[in-house]
């Protein structure tokens, strides 16, 4: 099975489809208008625009080394933010995963819990991956406490490691092993199987 092209997770809030430059349109919508608190909690210091976006979109077609996926509301289809497993390394079967939710508006409403699961689900389960990580910035304390929530484990602390709005910030890395994954949803009914 290829599994690149399996396309959409669903999960009861949300759905996960990759991403793809047919969604050009409807991405920068859903990304144009992303509310400051996104940018500062990700520590993004870009600024984007559509070209931006099609150049990124075109660039990341072929790269066997990421799988982006959109967050979709099921209700609705509304694109409400992105979650991202990127560079892979499948020789060490690990990987980095990042998640954004555009709007503040919709912050707490379980969507990007939602989306972590399904995508570590992906990971886990259709790559094969061992390790997925991820950093956090000690300010954006909501995204540490879901982060841990759902089972990611700190490690360490990069030390002024990002620089942001004058001034410099620790990085901290957090990592859910295959092992953590399984058994902390085997049971529960988060565990997809794919058929």
């Amino acid at each position: 099975m290829n599994t690149r092209n399996f396309l959409e997770l669903k999960g009861d809030l949300i759905y996960l489809k990759k991403l793809d430059p047919e969604y050009i349109e409807e991405y920068w919508d859903s990304f144009k208008d992303s509310s400051i608190e996104s940018m500062i909690f990700t520590g993004s210091t870009l600024q984007f625009s559509k070209a931006n976006i099609e150049r990124f979109l075109e660039g990341i077609v072929n790269d066997r080394n990421r799988i982006d996926f959109l967050i979709c509301l099921k209700e609705s289809d509304i694109i409400v933010g992105e979650v991202v497993i990127n560079e892979m390394d499948m020789g060490n079967r690990s990987t980095n995963f990042r998640i954004l939710i555009n709007k503040k508006e919709d912050f707490n409403k379980g969507y990007g819990s939602e989306a972590m699961l399904l995508a570590l689900n992906y990971g886990f389960g259709m790559l094969n991956l061992h390790r997925i990580e991820l950093e956090a910035f000690p300010y954006n304390e909501r995204a540490i406490h879901v982060y841990e929530k759902i089972g990611f484990v700190r490690e360490g602390i990069r030390r002024d490691g990002c620089f942001f709005n004058h001034k410099y910030y620790d990085v901290i890395t957090m990592s859910m092993l295959e092992e953590d994954f399984r058994e902390k949803y085997e049971h529960s009914g988060d565990l997809l199987i794919y058929e």
